[in-house]
């Protein structure tokens, strides 16, 4: 195999593995709102959080006056909606513009720096299920951007052996 071959052939394992990190956001998503939705059964003393949740009220200004609860989650359906909007954002660029010399690479490191924010979040205060599932779609990221390192590598060999030399 040429090493131009071997650069295109690692290119595209890396666009690959971009775009399974990019369909693991919308799974993740998916799992987080059945997660929202099909809460389990809480003890008396989680009953009596919920309902000083639901009574307590924040004056958020312009005569609005929601819920603690009614925060919180309207706030975890926001993660959903993020994700899926980063995920679809994803997949449309690498399909209008994938081919596009930098797009991929760029597209990778936000989606690091993304994943990676919210992976130290949810370890931060230890919330094990978002945590895994997101930095599951973090090392996809990684595996994209590792590969497309190495095919970089092989397209500077190959360029560097078929420049003339001084």
């Amino acid at each position: 195999m040429t090493d131009n071959a071997q650069a295109g052939t690692a290119t595209r394992r890396g666009q690959r593995l971009f775009v399974a990190g990019s369909v693991a956001l919308l799974v993740v998503a998916g799992l987080h709102t059945a997660g929202h939705f099909s809460a389990a059964p809480l003890d008396p003393a989680g009953e009596s959080v919920l309902k000083a949740m639901r009574d307590y009220q924040i004056d958020v200004g312009l005569g609005q006056q929601p819920s603690l609860l009614a925060v919180q989650e309207s706030l975890s359906l926001t993660m959903t909606i993020l994700l899926v909007g980063i995920g679809l954002i994803n997949l449309s660029i690498i399909a209008i513009a994938g081919d596009v010399p930098g797009v991929l690479r760029r597209l990778t490191l936000l989606g690091l720096i993304i994943v990676g924010g919210l992976v130290v979040l949810y370890g931060w205060y230890r919330i094990t299920p978002p945590f895994v599932t997101l930095f599951a779609v973090e090392l996809l990221f990684v595996a994209s951007l590792i590969v497309q390192r190495s095919a970089d590598d092989v397209t500077i060999r190959t360029t560097e052996a078929s420049s003339p030399s001084p």
